[in-house]
């Protein structure tokens, strides 16, 4: 027998060496398949995410945009309540005021003068309202004789239509702020405290000390933003997904890592877009406070009253624990008034008469009393 009659015939058509080297290839070609599909997916993700993330630096930058008290969930207006009773100083006692922050935009307020030198109040209002919220506030520190000055942020009352950044570019306005009241004649020398709401007590402990600030009330601030702007998403995707398909629902397990993602995002491409960080934290900047070596002159840092309550679903009291741990672990004056109630900002609105026994308390301890010395 000859050796050609030995040869094994070709399966469809295919010589043997290439039907081998068939067999060999399809694991391969699956295994494309499989990665060109996740490639796919995690662009469609990414995709997703980085949309998701610029939506949401749109709504959180747009400037001018007033809450709705009317549709605010439970978690933030439960519990509000603003002063009744006090009556504003007269118009020849009020003056409106106009001034540039540092870093351009034009911001617009009014200082209400008591007759006589006295300690100034700077009242900083929070996200998405103005100074004209907090009138009635002002009023009820001006009948405690107090000079007040009250402004709007940018992006926010009747200062400049430019983006809000919720803490971080703000820094800037308050410091602006801080000169314009240090320059009344009828503020004290040394002796304005500042007395900020959410946003506008988060930048009040943001902004770097200054020479004449002798104290900071601070009512529900956070300690870092990103933190909140998670929870923010969740609560959105959460009440977004109540009406869909059981089935659908599911996906809700996906929300945190979504919100985390798109968070991560939105700061790079906030910096990207306004040249500066997104992500404002109070509780940092205790640490600044701390002398790195005993022969290290300490920074002046004012002492703090820190409010919170206990049920505040916006802004959880865990964020002001960890600035009050902050400042305990830097050695910073502050103190606490932890109200067991709900609501964001709801201290004063579950008991106005301790909230301002508390407050002038503090303000008689820490700054009338050594002012009379």
């Amino acid at each position: 027998m000859s050796p050609a009659s030995l040869t094994v015939p070709p399966r469809n058509g295919l010589p043997t060496h290439a039907a081998h080297s068939s067999a060999l290839s399809r694991p391969r070609h699956w295994l494309t398949v499989v990665a060109t599909g996740l490639g796919l997916v995690g662009l469609a993700a990414t995709s997703g995410i980085l949309a998701l993330a610029n939506r949401f630096i749109d709504e959180l930058s747009r400037p001018h945009q007033e809450l709705d008290e009317t549709q605010l969930p439970a978690q933030i207006a439960a519990g509000w309540r603003m002063p009744e009773g006090a009556a504003e100083p007269p118009a020849m006692l009020q003056r409106p005021l106009a001034f540039r922050s540092a870093s351009g935009p034009l911001l617009r307020g009014e200082f209400w003068a008591q007759p006589r030198p006295a300690p100034t109040m700077v009242v900083c209002h929070g996200y998405r309202t103005s100074r004209m919220r907090l009138r009635p506030v002002a009023a009820l520190e001006y009948a405690h004789g107090f000079n007040v000055l009250l402004f709007d942020f940018r992006g926010h009352g009747e200062s400049a239509h430019v983006p809000t950044t919720g803490g971080v570019a703000e820094v800037r306005d308050l410091e602006a702020a801080l000169g314009v009241a240090a320059a009344q004649p009828e503020t004290l020398p040394g002796r304005i405290i500042l007395h900020g709401f959410s946003m506008g007590a988060t930048i009040a402990l943001l902004a770097p000390p200054h020479p004449d600030v002798a104290a900071i009330i601070a009512d529900s601030p956070y300690a870092r933003l990103d933190a909140i702007l998670r929870h923010y998403l969740r609560l959105n995707l959460a009440t977004g997904s109540a009406g869909w398909h059981p089935l659908l629902r599911k996906l809700s397990r996906l929300f945190p890592l979504l919100a985390w993602g798109a968070v991560s995002a939105s700061r790079v491409l906030f910096r990207i877009r306004f040249g500066h960080p997104l992500v404002g934290r109070p509780e940092a900047t205790f640490k600044r406070a701390r002398p790195r070596r005993a022969s290290t002159h300490q920074l002046h840092r004012p002492p703090v009253l820190l409010i919170h309550a206990a049920g505040d679903g916006f802004v959880p009291v865990a964020h002001a624990r960890r600035i009050a741990s902050a400042a305990s672990a830097s050695g910073a004056p502050l103190e606490t008034y932890f109200v067991e109630c709900a609501g964001h900002c709801a201290a004063y609105g579950h008991d106005p008469e301790r909230y301002v026994a508390t407050v002038m308390r503090f303000l008689t301890e820490r700054v009338l009393e050594p002012a009379a010395v």
